[in-house]
């Protein structure tokens, strides 16, 4: 009888990439709320300016933007390229990204590509979605095949997505135990479907070992998928991890200042490759990289620290803190103005519609999602706000404005997944649902654009954005100006038949069916517009509209003294003001 085997236990993530990795590979990146950025920074030390592999990911972000800097990447399978810390916005890297430089890519929505991930994991050469009708995406491949569902004569179409089935999926977990199963805590993004998916196997980082399964733990991947693994502290960072307390476990933020110090080295190439000499080639592996980042600055992650129970938002880890801005005394700026009146049309439209469930999309989407249930809570309305990772029944907690933080983790009513959420709460979640989203661009049939710019640049992509669009009633929430709000848009990322309201600063357009033009039927100018500016004339001037004005039109008060002190609560970074 033949033993069965175990996972090698190894050094660390360099050891992990030497030995399982060959060029030429697909490599797949698990998106969970525990990034395997060890392991990434690993692949780009080792490999860099010697091979080249398939990547597969959800999001081109954070510590992936190593794999770009050491020319690793032959091609790549995405739904997501930029930054999100601070906010949500394009990176120089990815640039010409639309052009084939610095490498070919495919482009997804979030839940298309899980789905295409879950097809490989089980076996089956296609799934069948609704996502992506409608759309410019996805990019960089033959067309995708089209099949009939419903009866009479409003049956619908769905598209057939071929299976997705790396080689090697790259994976950072909570914990192992003694025989090699992985657990996973807290939200768990796309799950273990990527780690499933695998045709050889997991390479896989842990913060430690136990001898028994961790009693909190919420995904267990088994050990026969597992080819090797090393115990890697702080193995997420820059990102963060949620904690699993029965495994010992603390748990830590995201590094707000590392990541935007990332994000803002990509906007030169000097300071890219002064980046990557720094933290990837010149750390000395990751135990090195641990002691450049300094045990104190390590500390002040952990979600138990004194730190972390502050109001005011993450702190920088070098002990500063910028000014708060939660005090409600002063006049709201033309951005705060703008996310109270977004988060008045969210909380009338929950009122009116019944929806019990808000998909909040990150930016100024997520920021007037969590104002509008402040508002309603204050009525005995209490919507259950999710977003695309898993977190499920949310508020944002100690003033963090990042939708993804892990400080948001440990208040949600229930952990899930990326499935569980676009998939059931979202595509399955026909009126319940209410989806927010912020948009580059937005035009009077609704379609939105966050893939490209006007001359064909490309922007961000979509993420979960096609997802929502695609299945519930969505409002977004997009600053005007004629090239914000064009008559069409040059690129669809997110059709816009269910897209009943846009909000602008000015006030809100609706319209009763996807098919209807959008009419102005809420006004509150801004603060530098002036109460005395027309409807009509300001449509004109920030639009490309032709857009009608509701008679009579609901003129709104400006935001008031309890609202923008709920907003700078939410927000006292001021990073949305």
């Amino acid at each position: 009888m033949t033993a069965v085997s175990r996972p090698e236990i190894l050094a660390g993530p360099d050891e992990l990439c030497r030995r399982h990795l060959t060029p030429g590979m697909r490599v797949h990146i698990a998106s969970t709320m525990s990034r395997p950025n060890a392991l990434v920074l690993a692949l780009a030390r080792v490999f860099g300016g010697v091979g080249r592999f398939e990547i597969s990911v959800n999001a081109l972000h954070a510590g992936v933007h190593a794999l770009t800097m050491a020319d690793v990447v032959e091609r790549a399978v995405i739904g997501f390229a930029g930054d999100t810390i601070p906010t949500s916005r394009p990176n120089r890297l990815y640039a010409r990204l639309s052009e084939g430089e610095p490498f070919p890519v495919e482009e997804w929505s979030l839940l298309s590509l899980l789905q295409r991930l879950m097809a490989g994991a089980t076996g089956v050469p296609a799934a069948v979605s609704t996502s992506l009708l409608g759309s410019d995406l996805p990019q960089g491949h033959p067309p995708l095949a089209t099949v009939p569902y419903g009866t009479g004569k409003d049956g619908e179409a769905a598209v057939l997505l071929p299976a997705l089935r790396p080689d090697i999926t790259l994976l950072h977990a909570h914990c192992a135990d003694d025989r090699g199963n992985l657990y996973l805590s807290g939200p768990v993004g796309e799950g273990w479907w990527g780690a499933l998916a695998a045709g050889h196997g997991v390479l896989a980082t842990v913060e430690t070992r136990c001898s028994e399964p961790p009693a909190d733990a919420v995904c267990q991947i088994p050990a026969g998928r597992v080819l090797a693994l090393a115990v890697c502290p702080y193995g997420a960072h820059p990102q963060g991890l949620s904690p699993m307390r029965s495994a010992g476990v603390a748990g830590y933020l995201d590094d707000y200042p590392f990541l935007a110090d990332l994000a803002d080295a990509c906007a030169d190439p000097e300071r890219t490759d002064a980046w990557f000499r720094r933290w990837v080639t010149g750390a000395g592996g990751h135990d090195g990289y641990l002691a450049r980042l300094g045990e104190p600055r390590l500390a002040r992650l952990a979600l138990g620290h004194r730190s972390f129970e502050s109001a005011g938002g993450p702190r920088p880890v070098d002990g500063t803190r910028r000014t708060s801005t939660a005090e409600p005394a002063g006049p709201p700026s033309d951005r705060e103005h703008h996310l109270v009146l977004a988060a008045r049309t969210i909380a009338r439209t929950i009122r009116s519609q019944g929806h019990g469930t808000v998909l909040a999309g990150i930016g100024a989407a997520h920021v007037a999602s969590w104002l509008a249930a402040r508002m309603l809570r204050d009525e005995g309305i209490e919507p259950q706000v999710v977003n695309e990772l898993g977190m499920v029944d949310f508020a944002p907690r100690g003033g963090d404005s990042f939708l993804f933080s892990q400080r948001h983790v440990l208040d949600c009513r229930q952990y899930a997944g990326t499935w569980e959420v676009l998939g059931g709460l979202v595509a399955g979640g026909g009126a319940r649902t209410l989806g927010v989203l912020s948009a580059a661009q937005i035009d009077q049939q609704g379609r939105i654009n966050t893939s490209r710019t006007a001359g064909g640049g490309f922007l961000v992509g979509s993420g979960g954005a096609n997802d929502v669009a695609s299945h519930v009633e969505t409002i977004v929430i997009a600053p005007a100006s004629p090239r914000r709000y064009p008559d069409e848009v040059g690129f669809v990322t997110s059709p816009g038949r269910h897209v009943s309201r846009v909000v602008a600063e000015f006030g809100s357009f609706e319209r009763v069916k996807g098919t209807e033009p959008f009419t102005l039927t809420s006004w509150a100018p801004p603060p530098t517009l002036g109460r005395a500016a027309s409807p009509a004339a300001t449509v004109l001037a920030r639009t490309g509209w032709q857009a009608k004005i509701a008679d009579p039109l609901l003129r709104e008060d400006p935001p008031t003294d309890q609202e923008l002190a709920m907003l700078r609560s939410i927000d006292p970074e001021g990073i949305y003001r």
